[in-house]
């Protein structure tokens, strides 16, 4: 199992050139149509951040932690949250998507999930700037801890490869898992350190959810709040359930890959 896990990044890596081109175009393609072309990736996220800002710190005078403005804790925390979702929901249905290249034999269909979280990696590092731009603003400035956004952003990554491989892997057999996910993330939302900031024993149960560790290690990087070794325990945790979720997800894919072509 192992093995094959690894022989399925090995063949992303040797078709990396083709992963690149792919996911640029499909950057430019999911915008091509509209008037405003690419600026409407950016326009949507914004808007969302304005208002939850607008809402949330009307109710909540004092910000999320006292440690800093509550537009510094939420931007830092929907940042890798938009990555997250966006990179899941249009993962999940890439190969449905895309279906008339994965009945072309000749494809390397395994490319095609990795291209469009490669595709809002785009937008997402443009937010990086936009985070950074807005910590500075509020007096909290880049420090080297802010170079564990690499570690994070890889973590993120590697993460989202697990999910994506087992969601999409079973969207063409459950075309309704899009709309399980769809709530699914709503949920979630709430259960991470993005609105609000849990404590005590709700706190050390929602910690389960590996995307909290993302967040807050987002959240620590652009504060300059504590280094990753400093949470080694939870980092293992993290990724011993991330090595997990790569097993099940390139097993499940490698089994239905066959019959893709007979369901689409």
């Amino acid at each position: 199992m192992i093995r094959e896990t690894l022989a399925i990044f090995k063949n992303i890596f040797e078709n990396r050139k083709l992963l690149l081109q792919f996911s640029f175009n499909d950057f430019k393609s999911k915008y091509a149509g509209s008037a405003l072309g690419i600026v409407w990736a950016f326009i949507t996220p914004l808007v969302t951040v304005l208002t939850y800002w607008f809402v949330f710190s009307q109710i909540r005078q004092q910000g999320a932690n006292e440690e800093y403005p509550f537009i510094v804790y939420l931007v830092t925390g929907l940042i890798p949250w938009f990555f997250f979702s966006d990179s899941l929901l249009s993962a999940t249905n890439v190969f449905r998507e895309y279906s008339y290249l994965v009945k072309k034999v000749v494809f390397n269909v395994q490319i095609l999930p990795t291209s469009k979280i490669l595709s809002n990696l785009y937008t997402h590092l443009f937010f990086i700037i936009i985070g950074f731009g807005i910590t500075s603003l509020s007096g909290i400035y880049p420090t080297l801890q802010s170079l564990q956004l690499i570690y994070y952003l890889f973590c993120l990554i590697i993460f989202l490869t697990g999910v994506t491989w087992l969601t999409s892997s079973t969207q063409p057999f459950l075309p309704d898992i899009m709309q399980f996910i769809n709530v699914a993330m709503q949920t979630i939302m709430w259960t991470l350190p993005i609105l609000w900031q849990p404590s005590g024993w709700i706190e050390k149960v929602l910690k389960l959810n590996p995307l909290y560790y993302i967040i807050q290690g987002y959240r620590d990087s652009f504060t300059g709040g504590a280094w990753f070794w400093e949470h080694w325990q939870y980092g293992l945790y993290f990724w011993g359930f991330t090595i997990v979720l790569l097993l099940i997800g390139s097993t499940v894919f490698r089994r239905l890959k066959p019959h893709f072509s007979d369901v689409l």
